[in-house]
């Protein structure tokens, strides 16, 4: 009898060290996701300093511009755009753990993306959509000098009208598999 205490003692151990990891990546994919409005709201505010409707003649100009009040505004567009993109990858990213879905690491967020669509979480146009804003994002990580102004208009606009959906498409996914957020 006395054998089986350590033996139980080590179990409840490493379960109580699971539960831990559980609650931290739920709790650090809950931030992730409770900050996106807060960054929609500062990246729909940065847009508007291009026009009420983000006019797409004074963000060129501003894109081009060699203006260092003109650069720091683009500057708060792209910055506002990577923290929205990142934060929600890494709210999937997060996801995915907690539930134990394993796609192929060597595919990255796309892979990650389509296994939830194989899933069920999100419909074939929701994956290639945020698979196309992360390809921005990161040519805009790494300063691409191919990235022009209007593509990125474009980009901004697509990303402020598709995570709304996109965010309550994988919390539904997530309560699929029982995880509340």
């Amino acid at each position: 009898m006395t054998s089986k205490q350590p033996q139980k003692k080590g179990h409840s151990s490493a379960a109580s060290s699971k539960h831990a990891t559980h609650t931290a990546e739920l709790d650090r994919m809950n931030s992730k996701l409770e900050r996106l409005g807060a960054q929609r709201k500062a990246l729909r505010k940065a847009i508007n300093q291009f026009g009420e409707d983000f006019d797409a003649k004074t963000w060129s100009d501003a894109f081009d511009s060699s203006d260092a009040d003109d650069i720091n505004r683009v500057f708060m567009v792209t910055g506002g755009y990577l923290a929205l993109v990142n934060n929600t990858a890494e709210a999937i990213k997060a996801g995915t753990e907690l539930i134990g879905l394993q796609p192929k690491p060597s595919l990255g967020l796309s892979g990650i993306l389509d296994a939830i669509r194989v899933d069920g979480g999100f419909t074939d146009q929701q994956a290639k959509t945020f698979i196309e804003l992360y390809r921005t994002r990161n040519r805009l990580q790494h300063a691409s000098p191919d990235m022009q102004a209007d593509e990125l208009h474009t980009q901004v606009r697509l990303l402020l009208n598709h995570l709304p959906r996109f965010v309550k498409s994988y919390i539904a996914w997530l309560a699929m598999h029982g995880i509340q957020v």
